[in-house]
């Protein structure tokens, strides 16, 4: 009986210190501000005090992934806003992790050092529903969009080969000297989690898994989605709008 006690007592305490843990690592995060004293970009503790004056706002994303604008007059803290709301560690640590680096994109190349093509930096297209970057991951579009695949802008032409992998279908495209942009091929029918090899004689085979939503999710739950749709181009290319425009 005691060796149970003892027991049942450490599951206690190893349980209210992991929920002490994520208590003391949420954070609200500041996307837009007007406020000169809250600055976009920055990471509030819940036990921060927020003071919005009259005709001001900021919007933040809450421990639930979530964002909410709060607009002015307002007195409060940051645990306030977020009521107790359970921690979306997935959006958290992205979003954290965006924060550190502004966004910037790693890439990691192997031990040895090669002559041939250096290593790409993916395409960085501005948030949309109908872009679609020409590397590798996962990217939600609009039901019925005009979708349009994005490179990084060079002086080259490029033709590459879209292929379905689930049917073999393929067809192919072409970006002009200059473009960044080329449309998604009528010959190729779009499906939802479809996933498609892009094939180069020139570069390494790209693959992009394409999720077609039928309805867009709300502002508010932009995040979340993203993060559980695994589109994190999107993911990213939002909240770098949001820290480039300061407001």
């Amino acid at each position: 009986m005691l060796a149970f006690r003892c027991a049942l007592m450490l599951l206690t305490g190893l349980i209210g210190g992991a929920l002490s843990a994520t208590a003391a690592v949420a954070q609200i995060y500041v996307m837009e501000s007007t406020v000169a004293a809250i600055r976009v970009g920055s990471a509030l503790d819940l036990s921060a005090a927020i003071s919005i004056p009259a005709g001001g706002h900021i919007r933040a994303v809450l421990p639930s992934g979530k964002t909410q604008t709060i607009k002015g007059p307002w007195e409060g803290t940051a645990a306030e806003l977020a009521k107790g709301q359970p921690v979306n560690e997935g959006v958290l640590a992205s979003l954290k992790e965006l924060l550190r680096t502004g966004g910037a994109t790693q890439i990691t190349t192997g031990a040895t050092r090669s002559i041939a093509r250096p290593v790409e930096k993916p395409p960085r297209a501005a948030f949309s529903w109908s872009a679609i970057p020409v590397a590798s991951g996962t990217v939600c579009v609009e039901k019925g969009a005009k979708l349009a695949l994005i490179r990084a802008a060079s002086p080259n032409a490029e033709r590459v080969t879209l292929v379905d992998t689930t049917n073999g279908a393929q067809a192919e495209l072409q970006w002009e000297p200059g473009s960044d942009t080329a449309a998604w091929p009528a010959a190729l029918t779009l499906r939802n989690d479809g996933i498609y090899d892009v094939l180069s004689a020139e570069r390494p085979r790209r693959q992009i898994t394409v999720r077609v939503l039928d309805r867009l999710p709300t502002e508010d739950n932009l995040l979340v989605e993203l993060n559980r749709l695994g589109c994190s181009s999107q993911f990213a290319a939002w909240v770098r709008e949001k820290l480039a425009t300061g407001h």
